[in-house]
């Protein structure tokens, strides 16, 4: 914007001594007539005091205007480390106050982002003539501007040297007072400096990692190139729109990279931090210690984490036909179904000798017995009850039978023909509970998003599972390591879940199981040098695109590629019974037939050491009447 006037925004004034003269302090009292804010700091060969006030929480305006008022080395010396502490920012505005041509040198310190205007005297002499009056010839200050755009600005003419555009100039005189002329507005719109890179190489740190970028080397260049990916249509569409070219250059880990506790910066994110790369995008959440050495746009791709584990095992069917019933049930039902036969017998016992006696004749024990277990099983009975006593006791015990057969019956058709599973790992508190109990090991990306939550927590769940995580078998180093790996053991793996999910199904997503419960919600965006000038640009483009639903779209086509690859999804409906189901009924049959072969090979060893005679006398008993039983 053109402005008639200083106006004083937030001014930071660098001086080599501490200057108090009035034109000092009646900047001041503008400054806060205005509501600004000024700092005066004395240089003394650091600037960690002017970075601390620029970063500073107490300071309303995003702009911030600094006014480096040093001699020609101080001047250098403050760009130097401006350079070395990476200060560049489109908020803070640099104002240089030149007597000696030190352009050049100050020029060769900064990067692209830095915002700099150079006033330097052309001429400046004044005097007091004999009537004591001011008399000054013209005094004249040109006003140069930098913008770092490009490493060559686009300014340079045929020198390779980087140089200023004059933008204006200021005089004064007593007869005309203060005057100035601008050629351009000094304080740039950065949106409009990057409205349009002009054909601009651009760099982009990537690693391999599908569906979001695939990359691979190109034979015939070497360079690598890419050829699917979400993010490489968001990337083609963002260089088309905004008129550049870009260079993919892999990330010598392989890793997306973070703070170390060395102060290394490791991966894409290393890269981006170093100034190596221009940006890098490809499914880079934000997270705060990567903040702290990078800039991020708002994201545009959000999504949680889930956790990857092999496909819950069939439980065993050896004793599939008992399932029905608890053990609690079961013994209640052989409790009752022993007792049924011993009450008919003592009540015809009771009624054989105290109500009909010499009249009717009870059963056997064995006899009641065996056919009230007849009617359990539902293989009914011939038994013929003519006393009512009789007759009241086997109603309720064949509308017992009944119930129990129906349940029965009925449970045994939906537990044998729908298979029935371990339990699944569904949450971070069931991984805790396999690690403990089961022998999983949690596995991670090395060097993600996903390791840090885990390795920086101070309580909770996370800080839990990550006490018992295992280091030497718990860290891959790439997407599809991790889902392998989930088929070689006991392994859950915690990514996102997208990339885990098409991963699963290329390779049989029937072999895994993903946690109905997924944690960490996580936004994606580009990851930007600090202080880069084209955040703002990339930004407004990027949710531009997220909402016009064309990231959703390229989701979408990138999963279409995978559709039904792995052969699909193993079915877990109904199915005909096998003998994996029936072979608890088998092992009875088996038992009885053992039994009764064993009992019959007793009988034989008894009636041949105790004699043929003796042997028959021991089943001697009275004759059996068949009549009120009807055999």
């Amino acid at each position: 914007m053109v402005v008639d006037v200083v106006v004083v925004v937030d001014v930071v004034v660098v001086v080599d001594v501490v200057m108090v003269d009035v034109g000092i302090a009646s900047s001041m009292r503008a400054s806060h007539r205005r509501g600004g804010d000024m700092a005066v700091l004395k240089y003394q060969g650091s600037i960690a005091p002017l970075e601390k006030e620029l970063k500073s929480f107490f300071h309303r305006e995003n702009l911030r205007n600094v006014i480096v008022m040093c001699s020609a080395p101080n001047t250098v010396d403050v760009f130097r480390q401006v350079f070395k502490r990476k200060m560049e920012s489109p908020t803070i505005y640099w104002w240089l106050i030149l007597e000696d041509d030190v352009t050049q040198e100050v020029l060769d310190n900064m990067r692209e982002g830095t915002q700099m205007d150079e006033a330097k005297y052309k001429l400046m002499r004044s005097f007091v003539n004999k009537d004591d009056q001011l008399n000054s010839c013209r005094k004249q200050l040109y006003l140069k501007h930098a913008f770092m755009i490009h490493s060559q600005p686009p300014f340079i003419a045929s020198s390779s040297r980087r140089r200023l555009q004059t933008v204006g100039s200021w005089w004064w005189t007593p007869s005309e007072g203060s005057q100035h002329f601008l050629k351009e507005p000094i304080y740039k719109d950065l949106m409009d400096v990057y409205s349009d890179f002009g054909g601009r190489l651009m760099k982009s740190s990537v690693v391999d990692n599908w569906p979001f970028f695939r990359v691979m080397k190109d034979k015939a260049s070497g360079e690598i190139v890419s050829d699917a990916g979400i993010d490489f249509h968001l990337l083609n569409t963002i260089a088309a729109k905004l008129n550049f070219t870009y260079r993919l250059l892999l990330a010598k880990d392989g890793q997306w990279g973070g703070v170390l506790p060395d102060g290394s910066i490791t991966g894409m994110i290393g890269m981006v931090a170093r100034h190596e790369v221009h940006f890098a995008i490809n499914e880079i959440t934000i997270t705060g210690p990567r903040e702290v050495v990078v800039d991020f746009t708002l994201p545009y791709f959000l999504e949680s984490t889930t956790i990857v584990s092999p496909a819950p095992a069939e439980k065993n069917r050896a004793f599939a036909v008992f399932s029905p019933f608890t053990a609690e049930v079961w013994g209640l039902l052989s409790l009752a179904t022993l007792l049924v036969g011993p009450i008919l017998w003592l009540i015809s016992v009771a009624k054989e000798e105290l109500v009909l006696k010499g009249i009717w004749q009870a059963d056997s024990l064995s006899n009641y017995s065996f056919n009230m277990y007849r009617s359990m099983v539902v293989q009914g009975n011939k038994a013929e009850m003519e006393q009512w006593s009789h007759r009241f006791v086997l109603f309720t015990w064949f509308f017992f039978c009944f119930v129990v057969y129906a349940l029965y019956a009925g449970t045994l058709t939906a537990v044998l023909a729908v298979p029935t599973f371990e339990k699944p790992i569904d949450s971070l508190w069931d991984l805790l509970g396999a690690i403990e109990n089961d022998g999983y090991k949690a596995t991670v990306v090395y060097q993600t998003s996903n390791e840090f939550i885990f390795k920086e927590a101070t309580s909770g769940i996370y800080k839990q599972i990550w006490d018992v995580f295992d280091p030497s078998v718990g860290y891959v180093y790439t997407w599809d390591e991790g889902v392998e790996k989930v088929l070689t053991g006991k392994f859950a793996y915690m990514n996102a879940q997208l990339g885990a999910e098409i991963r699963a199904i290329k390779r049989g997503i029937h072999n895994y199981h993903f946690a109905k419960n997924t944690f960490y919600p996580q936004g994606y965006a580009m990851a930007l040098p600090s202080g880069s000038p084209y955040k703002g640009k990339l930004e407004k483009l990027l949710v531009q695109l997220a909402s016009a639903g064309l990231v959703d779209k390229w989701t979408r086509d990138e999963v279409a590629k995978v559709a039904g690859a792995g052969g699909g999804e193993a079915s877990k409906g109904p199915g005909a019974i096998t003998l994996v189901h029936l072979q608890a009924a088998f092992f009875l049959l088996a038992i009885g037939y053992s039994t009764a072969g064993g009992v019959l090979l007793v009988e034989r060893l008894a009636m041949f050491f105790c004699g043929r005679k003796e042997f028959h006398s021991s089943f001697a008993g009275r004759p059996i009447l068949v009549k009120e039983i009807g055999y």
